[in-house]
């Protein structure tokens, strides 16, 4: 009985992303919301961030400690957006979009969830 809870509880993990309204983005839906906006939120270590999506393939940004930060983005064909920030093996991954109007959903490919971001048209203001 524990293990089936256990899975059952396992399974539910992605689901909670997805609460409320939100809707899982496609590669297409992804790409119209990004590309040339920015997200603005909040790291699961609770630091502040802003990142603008340049349609070139960079984002760039800054976090709470008011660094700026430059990395790439990419999509990839199974309907993940992928960021690498620099070398090394913790310095990029790629997770899942989901989407309720301007609050996108930012879901690991673990499961694990991060804090919801707020969709910014254009270049946020705390970048220009």
């Amino acid at each position: 009985m524990r293990t089936l809870f256990a899975i059952a509880i396992a399974l539910s993990i992605p689901v909670l992303a997805l609460a409320g309204d939100m809707q899982p983005m496609s590669i297409d839906q992804m790409k119209a919301a990004i590309i040339g906006n920015s997200l603005s939120g909040m790291t699961d270590h609770r630091e502040d961030y802003v990142e603008y999506y340049r349609p070139d393939g960079r984002v760039v940004g800054v976090s709470k400690a008011a660094r700026r930060e430059q990395g790439t983005w990419s999509f990839r064909q199974d309907g993940l957006m992928c960021f690498r920030y620099g070398e090394g093996a913790l310095a990029g991954g790629c997770v899942h979009l989901s989407r309720d109007g301007d609050q996108v959903g930012i879901t690991r490919v673990d499961g694990s969830v991060e804090p919801t971001a707020t969709l910014i048209e254009g270049v946020a203001p705390q970048l220009r």
